[in-house]
């Protein structure tokens, strides 16, 4: 039996390690020529032992990846602590071109009394792994080429709030291209503040909500800010992105539109729809007014006769001219174009405004209004103008629907953090399939309607964050159920 030594035992060690190792292995002199290779590399390259120790690694390098190492092989070597990882391509002995990373270090070797420096050369076939970058890399360009074909700003972040990904319509509608903002909170530079020109902490933010608590919430009435400082009108839907694993939640898509035009769209409809109705109270409106001058014009000639007192009359002609003011008032403050404006208001004013603007329409076609509810002071957050355009829309179309007459009753009632507000008449009501249709434009169950009434009013109380729903049965009656939030 041969007894080996320690160095003997460590190097048959260390080159059974080197000849059979999963990945290619090379030591290469200082000029680039193969000194020693192993089996792998050549089935790597396709290339023997022998064929690549006749040829140096450059020969092998793809010509245009030659530059990442030529800086190797030269007189003045660098210095390497550590290793150098380079990523390039070689050729395959048929010509093929393989993906390879080289991971070089530095080896120093004795022979006797001679010193010499080698690299040591691992290479790895990323052949593969280079493949299925390019096939994401293509993935991700298809799938940013749909994101920027779509007019509506999209982006997605993560958990971190981190952008992830910025449409071109995003870019185009905020200014920010998608390198200004990979290492700024988009919070405090697209949603800092609100309409009312408050600061909105990020705790509070319906995005930043929606993206703790991997909900979708869908916003109607909201601005973003510009990259130059100016602010636009903007709808918007949060919804979570999953995983394609399990479906962890992993963060949020962010899909929003300048609805500026819109609004304005929406302006111009509700200033024709009150001048609308303005025009169509003003039979009612005029009969109510002749009312108290037909009073204040016997009065006066009473007064000229000198036949009696003239105290009780004055207090009565007083009261007519209030009444004659309250009518007038009114309906200049429905007709008066406003800019919108959301403010506290008390909902039970509201409403009783509304009932004097529409009692004589209600004199002229019998229609009894009974009004009840809970509290004598209900505060919401509104434009009052508004709220009285839809209550007046709903409140004449329960006249128009009992031609004979009738009563509306009027109810408000509180539920959890929102007021109720129902209007029912007893009118010939809506035919159950026709329903679901209230609310689109064009679509009236009046032989002459437009349908935009309703459309404009459902169109008020959800830029209010209420709701409408509509109760109906023919020749029963129709009811109207609008919630909006308290304060």
């Amino acid at each position: 039996m041969i007894k080996l030594s320690n160095s003997q035992v460590e190097q048959a060690m260390y080159q059974n390690a080197f000849e059979y190792a999963s990945n290619g292995k090379a030591i290469v002199t200082l000029d680039g020529r193969f000194y020693l290779v192993n089996r792998t590399l050549c089935n790597i390259s396709g290339y023997s032992k022998e064929e690549l120790q006749k040829v140096n690694l450059p020969q092998l390098t793809h010509v245009e990846d030659i530059s990442k190492t030529s800086y190797l092989f030269n007189d003045n070597p660098p210095s390497i602590e550590g290793k150098i990882i380079i990523d390039q391509r070689i050729l395959h002995k048929n010509g093929k071109e393989i993906w390879v990373a080289l991971h070089f270090s530095l080896l120093n070797m004795t022979q006797g009394n001679k010193h010499t420096s080698h690299y040591l050369v691992d290479i790895y076939d990323i052949s593969k792994q280079i493949e299925k970058e390019k096939e994401i890399n293509k993935l991700n360009q298809i799938h940013q080429l749909i994101l920027d074909s779509i007019t509506d700003g999209i982006y997605g972040i993560d958990l971190d709030a981190n952008l992830i990904f910025w449409n071109k319509a995003a870019e185009q509608m905020v200014g920010y291209a998608k390198e200004e903002l990979d290492k700024s909170n988009l919070h405090d530079l697209v949603h800092h503040t609100n309409k009312q020109g408050n600061q909105i902490p990020v705790s509070t933010c319906p995005v930043f909500k929606a993206l703790k608590e991997g909900k979708t919430i869908h916003v109607t009435n909201d601005i973003f800010w510009r990259k130059d400082g100016s602010s636009f009108d903007v709808e918007y839907t949060t919804n979570p992105i999953l995983d394609s694993g399990g479906g962890e939640y992993i963060g949020s898509v962010i899909t929003f539109r300048d609805i500026t035009e819109i609004k304005k769209t929406k302006e111009i409809l509700q200033k024709s729809e009150k001048l609308s109705l303005v025009g169509q109270m003003a039979a009612g409106i005029a009969h109510e007014i002749r009312n108290p001058l037909t009073s204040l014009k016997g009065f006066l000639q009473l007064i000229q006769s000198g036949e009696t007192d003239n105290q009780l009359y004055y207090k009565i002609m007083n009261e007519e001219f209030n009444r004659i003011e309250l009518i007038l008032n009114e309906l200049l403050l429905l007709a008066k174009p406003n800019a919108t404006s959301l403010c506290e208001k008390n909902i039970i004013s509201v409403l009783d405004q509304v009932i004097a603007i529409l009692q004589p329409q209600c004199n002229i076609h019998n229609v009894q209004t009974n009004f009840t509810y809970e509290a004598e002071k209900i505060l919401v957050y509104c434009d009052d103008n508004q709220l009285k355009q839809v209550f007046i829309n709903l409140i004449k179309n329960a006249i128009d629907a009992m031609p004979t007459g009738g009563k509306i009753s009027l109810e408000v009632e509180l539920e959890n953090e929102h007021v109720i507000i129902r209007i029912k008449d007893e009118g010939i009501g809506i035919p159950e399939e026709k329903i679901a249709s209230i609310g689109r434009p064009f679509f009236s169950t009046k032989e002459n309607g437009t349908g935009l009434g309703l459309m404009i009013s459902f169109g008020i109380i959800e830029n209010h964050n209420g709701k409408v729903f509509v109760n109906s049965k023919e020749n029963q009656g129709t009811t109207f159920t609008i919630t909006l939030p308290l304060i």
